[in-house]
């Protein structure tokens, strides 16, 4: 394999490294994942208690001052009674004090039914609260654990980042080019391995694009070895590299 070739590898060894550390770093760790997700289920369950207690609150809120009003209206309609003058405006006063002891009645209902829901709400919040506090407080141990190792994946970072600016400036600036156009096409990687296709009873050996698997040359795997320019496969435009054969035991 050319030096070239070498370095494009490296570099995309590098940045493959610095997407998993960046990964790493951003989300929550493997050993803690299963905890995390079980703190956030619980702690979900329990802002759902809390929003629907808040909710039923203020319901009971709205229809009590709903029922105040109604009263209000039935008092100035009760004292309009002696002096209406005729018997149509009697009855239509008696309608309408039909209509807001009505209100009242269901806006009081409202109200008792909200105040149900509210005491019930608080009641279960306060056991699910009991509940959620010694997970609580292991989860809190376990991100404060993950708080400490992030210093040492955010210096890896650093590391990693450093590195890719050198095997860059190692680099023509045209191989550059090409392994950046190509990385834009394809985030997972700008480089795919050539390997070879296992044919029983066949002595000639074939290889394949380790990415698109279209069939690779004999004459393109000569020039990987020798070649002095980086070799793109033919399909996917990836460039080509030889993977490192298995030493023979001895």
């Amino acid at each position: 394999m050319n030096l070239h070739l070498e370095t494009v590898v490296e570099l995309q060894t590098a940045i493959t490294q610095l997407r998993e550390a960046e990964q790493r770093l951003s989300s929550v760790p493997d050993w803690m994942r299963e905890l995390h997700g079980e703190h956030v289920a619980r702690k979900a369950e329990i802002d759902a208690l809390q929003a629907a207690a808040e909710a039923a609150s203020k319901e009971r809120r709205t229809a009590e001052a709903a029922a105040l009003d109604a009263q209000e209206k039935l008092k100035k309609y009760q004292q309009q009674i002696n002096r209406v003058t005729n018997q149509r405006e009697y009855g239509a006063l008696l309608q309408e004090i039909d209509t807001v002891k009505t209100q009242i009645s269901t806006s009081e209902g409202q109200a008792l039914s909200a105040l149900e829901r509210h005491e019930n709400a608080e009641k279960d919040l306060t056991e699910k609260r009991e509940s959620f506090r010694e997970l609580d407080e292991r989860y809190s141990g376990e991100l404060a654990r993950w708080e400490g190792e992030k210093p040492e994946v955010a210096r890896q970072i650093a590391d990693l980042k450093a590195r890719i600016a050198t095997l860059r400036s190692q680099l023509p600036r045209q191989e550059v080019s090409i392994f950046d156009r190509i990385l834009d096409r394809n985030p997972s990687g700008a480089l795919a391995p050539v390997r070879p296709i296992e044919r029983p009873g066949r002595t000639q050996r074939e290889w394949a694009c380790g990415a698109c698997n279209y069939r690779v040359r004999p004459q393109t795997v000569v020039e990987i070895r020798n070649a002095g320019q980086l070799v793109q496969c033919d399909s996917c435009k990836r460039i080509l590299y030889l993977e490192p054969e298995p030493q023979a035991e001895a």
